[in-house]
C-alpha cells in the first residue's frame, strides 16, 4: 500500500518556513506505485460509468448537521422569476444605504454597513412595522435588489441533472474546470491509497452533488444567495498565503446564526466551497483559512453550521485545506476549542495553528498580502459589489452555451480514450484539451461572481491578484 507522509504540525510550519509546498502524491508528483494506483482507480471508475446513479447509496449525514428542506432548483424564488411580484416581498422595501451604487463596504472584520438603526418611532405600531421591514430585508436574496437583467436565465436541465443519469454524468459535472486526474487523487490520498475507499468515497460525493443540486448552485450563483449575508464579508478569499494558497478569511463576529434561514446559510456555505474551487490551480490545491475571533461571543457560533462545515470539508471536498489559523482566540474560542477539538478529523486537526498577533501571522502570510487590520500593509477592506446588467450575458446566447458544451463532451470522450490506453503522452494533452474547453464553457454553466466583477477572476478561470483584490 502506497502512502504519503503524514501530516503533523510540525511538518506544516515547516512548509513555510521553507517557502516550499509539499507536493507528495499530487498531480506530477507521484511514485511509480501511486500512479499505478491511480490508473486502478481510473479503471474501476471508468467500469461504473455506464451505471445509473440510483446504484449509489444515498448520501448521509450526521442528525445535527443542516440539510436543504426542498430541492433548490424547485424552490419558488428570485431568480427565474425575476419579473414576478410572487417571488417579491409583497411590502415594498426602504432601499438601503448604498444599495443604489450597487455595493456595500465595511472591513472585514468590521461592523456591517447599511440602513439599520430604528430611528425615532411615532408609536408601537410604527416600531414593530419598521422591525418587519428590517426583518424582511434580511430575507432578501440578491436578486431581489440587484438589476433585473443580471440574473442569469432559468437553470437548463443538463444530462448530469436528469433523472436517469449515469455515474458518468455526474462525474464529469462535478470536475468543472479541474484537471480529472486531481480530483481523484483528493479521494485517493483522503483514504491513504485505498483504491476502493476511495472509490466508494468519490460515489458517495458524486451523489450528494446530485441530491444537494450543485450545479444549480453554480449556475444561478449569487443571485439566490442572501443579500445582507453576502454583505457581512464571512467568508471572503483575499490574495495568498506564503505558498501561493489562496486566503479565507472567516471573522466569526460577524456571523448572526438568527438572522437568516437554515436553508440560506447552507446555500452560501455551499456556494463560498464552489466559489473557493476557482482559485485552485495546480500545483495550488488548497485553501488556507484564516478563522479571525475577534470579539467573538458566543452567540456568534453556530454549532449546527460548523459540524455541516466539517462534515462537507472532510466527505465532499477532501484535500482542499492547506491551514487553518485561529487568530486573536480569545477566553471564549479556548472554552469553545476544548469541545471542538474532539469533533476534528486528525488531518485536519493537524493543520491548525493558533497566531495571537500580526507577527505570527506573518510566518504564514507575507504582510504585502495581508489586509491593515490584521497588521499587514495590504489596504484591502471587503467590499460587496451587487450584480451587474447584463454581466450573464454568455448564459443567454443557446447557440454559443451549445457548441461550447459540444466541444467539452468531446474532450471528456478523448481523455477517457486516452485514459483507458493509459497512453502518458496522449493522457497529458487530452487533460490539456480538456481543461481548456472547460474554461471556455465555464462562462455559460456560471454565474459571474463577486471575484469575476472585481476583475480577480477571467471569463477563463485565471485568477490576477492586482490591485482591483
Amino acid at each position: 500500500m502506497s502512502s504519503t507522509a503524514p501530516i503533523t504540525p510540525e511538518l506544516v510550519v515547516a512548509q513555510y518556513e521553507s517557502g516550499k509546498l509539499n507536493l507528495d502524491g499530487t498531480l506530477g508528483h507521484l511514485t511509480p506505485e501511486q500512479e499505478a494506483l491511480l490508473k486502478k482507480l481510473w479503471r474501476k471508475l471508468l467500469r461504473s460509468f455506464e451505471k445509473s446513479t440510483q446504484e449509489i447509496s444515498q448520501t448521509e449525514q450526521p442528525e445535527d448537521t443542516a440539510r436543504t428542506t426542498l430541492k433548490r432548483s424547485t424552490r419558488v424564488r428570485a431568480v427565474n422569476n425575476n419579473n414576478s411580484s410572487t417571488d417579491r416581498m409583497s411590502t415594498p422595501q426602504p432601499e438601503p444605504a448604498g444599495a443604489g451604487s450597487s455595493s456595500s463596504s465595511s472591513s472585514i472584520k468590521g461592523g456591517i454597513g447599511g440602513w439599520f438603526g430604528f430611528g425615532t418611532s411615532k408609536s408601537s405600531a410604527d416600531l414593530q412595522k419598521k422591525k418587519q421591514q428590517e426583518k424582511q430585508q434580511d430575507l432578501q436574496l440578491v436578486a431581489q435588489v440587484a438589476p433585473h437583467s443580471s440574473a442569469p436565465p432559468p437553470f437548463i436541465q443538463t444530462a448530469a441533472h436528469h433523472a436517469q443519469r449515469s455515474i458518468r454524468d455526474a462525474f464529469w459535472g462535478a470536475v468543472l474546470c479541474d484537471h480529472p486526474d486531481v480530483l481523484l487523487l483528493r479521494f485517493l490520498r483522503a483514504r491513504k491509497w485505498n483504491v476502493d475507499a476511495a472509490l466508494e468515497m468519490l460515489l458517495t460525493c458524486l451523489r450528494w452533488r446530485l441530491d444537494e443540486e450543485i450545479d444549480w448552485v453554480v449556475w444561478v450563483g449569487e443571485s439566490e444567495l442572501n443579500w445582507r449575508l453576502l454583505r457581512r464579508g464571512i467568508g471572503v478569499i483575499h490574495k495568498t498565503d506564503r505558498l501561493g494558497q489562496p486566503v479565507l478569511y472567516i471573522p466569526v463576529r460577524l456571523n448572526d446564526p438568527q438572522a437568516q434561514p437554515a436553508d440560506h446559510m447552507l446555500d452560501y456555505t455551499v456556494h463560498l466551497m464552489e466559489v473557493s474551487r476557482l482559485f485552485l490551480h495546480p500545483p495550488v490545491e488548497k485553501v488556507c483559512l484564516v478563522f479571525d475571533t475577534t470579539d467573538m461571543a458566543l452567540a456568534n457560533m453556530d454549532w449546527t453550521f460548523f459540524k455541516t462545515f466539517l462534515h462537507y470539508l472532510e466527505h465532499y471536498y477532501p484535500e482542499c485545506l492547506g491551514l487553518v489559523l485561529i487568530y486573536n482566540a480569545s477566553w471564549i474560542f479556548y472554552s469553545l476549542w476544548k469541545l471542538i477539538r474532539p469533533l476534528l478529523d486528525p488531518v485536519v486537526a493537524s493543520k491548525v495553528q493558533f497566531a495571537g498577533s500580526p507577527q505570527e501571522l506573518h510566518k504564514f502570510i507575507a504582510p504585502e498580502n495581508l489586509p491593515t487590520e490584521y497588521g499587514g500593509t495590504d489596504p484591502f477592506r471587503f467590499e460587496y459589489v451587487l450584480p451587474e446588467p447584463d454581466e450573464n450575458g454568455a448564459m443567454f446566447r443557446a447557440e454559443e452555451r451549445n457548441a461550447a458544451l459540444r466541444a467539452r463532451e468531446s474532450a471528456c470522450d478523448a481523455f477517457e480514450a486516452a485514459t483507458r490506453d493509459w497512453d502518458a503522452r496522449a493522457r497529458q494533452d487530452a487533460a490539456d484539451a480538456l481543461v481548456a474547453a472547460s474554461r471556455e464553457s465555464d462562462k455559460y454553466v456560471r454565474a459571474r461572481t463577486l471575484y469575476h466583477r472585481i476583475g480577480v477572476v477571467d471569463d477563463m478561470c485565471d485568477v490576477k491578484w492586482g490591485e482591483s483584490g
